[in-house]
């Protein structure tokens, strides 16, 4: 893996997905969801909060991405419980903010979404 694509993940984070991965209840209604996370903070570089970079999708970053050659979208990446598609608060088990989590501006990634279909994601822009 290039180290432009590499995952960062402050170690708080980790630490309050874990908690999320941890919930039985979650976990009971989320299990291929609550795996995939897993597998992403596994691949993930933990590093202290302070030195995650700003421009790197965090817990709470509001990311603008495209889908191909669709218009741009802003969504905040929250934990479940925080989730509001009307608001475009989108949960970090979802695929799309699964595969947000530790990027930044620049990267691309494929994501598959409910129903099977593949999208890449291209990030424009991260805030926090």
């Amino acid at each position: 893996m290039s180290h432009n694509n590499e995952l960062l993940v402050s170690t708080h984070d980790a630490e309050s997905l874990a908690y999320v991965l941890g919930d039985r209840h979650l976990a009971a209604r989320y299990s291929s969801e609550t795996d995939a996370l897993a597998e992403i903070l596994m691949e993930a570089r933990m590093v202290p909060h302070d030195e995650v970079p700003a421009n790197r999708v965090a817990m709470n970053s509001r990311v603008t991405y495209r889908e191909s050659d669709g218009p741009a979208r802003t969504v905040t990446v929250v934990h479940p419980a925080g989730a509001d598609a009307g608001k475009l608060r989108i949960s970090v088990l979802s695929p799309v903010g699964r595969a947000l989590l530790g990027r930044r501006p620049g990267a691309s990634v494929k994501v598959i979404v409910p129903g099977g279909r593949g999208l890449t994601l291209h990030i424009l822009a991260v805030e926090r």
